[in-house]
């Protein structure tokens, strides 16, 4: 007696759904997981400019991560984390992986930390905070010098004399 070979039916429709999945799957992490790491300044401001995803480690006297999300109405979010605060400002040190979202104008290259008027979360809090004890600290040591200069008798004449 011969066998008989059973021929098995292809099932489109569960191979149809297969490659749905992964085609999902891909799109997912190319849109949501992929960024153009950028090694330079240049590189960071062109994807800026078009507000592409991309990741840059820089600055001078502080090193932040930048890291651009996405558009979202009208404007280009990116999220700047402090890695690194000045080497001799302890306070600087304190606010150390705190991070902050911006929301820059479309094509407009600027850096995200320069206006923190677009910015909020911690970051933009404890930048705000440093920089009123400074010039808390600025002002009352100076508090002497200030006042005298706005009661200089010289000034009063010459500006009545004019």
């Amino acid at each position: 007696m011969a066998k008989k070979k059973e021929v098995k039916k292809i099932n489109y429709k569960s191979i149809l759904i297969i490659f749905c999945i992964i085609m999902l799957v891909f799109f997912f992490w190319r849109y949501f997981l992929v960024y153009t790491k950028c090694e330079r300044w240049d590189c960071f401001n062109d994807n800026l400019k078009k507000c592409s995803r991309a990741r840059f480690i820089g600055g001078s006297e502080m090193i932040f991560e930048y890291n651009i999300l996405r558009k979202f109405d009208g404007k280009c979010v990116v999220n700047v984390t402090l890695l690194q605060g000045e080497l001799n400002n302890q306070d600087s040190k304190k606010i150390e992986g705190k991070s902050m979202e911006c929301r820059l104008p479309l094509g407009i290259v600027m850096l995200p930390e320069s206006n923190i008027g677009y910015c909020s979360g911690m970051l933009k809090e404890n930048f705000q905070e440093l920089f009123i004890n400074k010039l808390h600290i600025y002002i009352a040591q100076n508090l002497g010098r200030i006042n005298l200069e706005v009661l200089d008798p010289r000034k009063i004449i010459n500006q009545s004399l004019e």
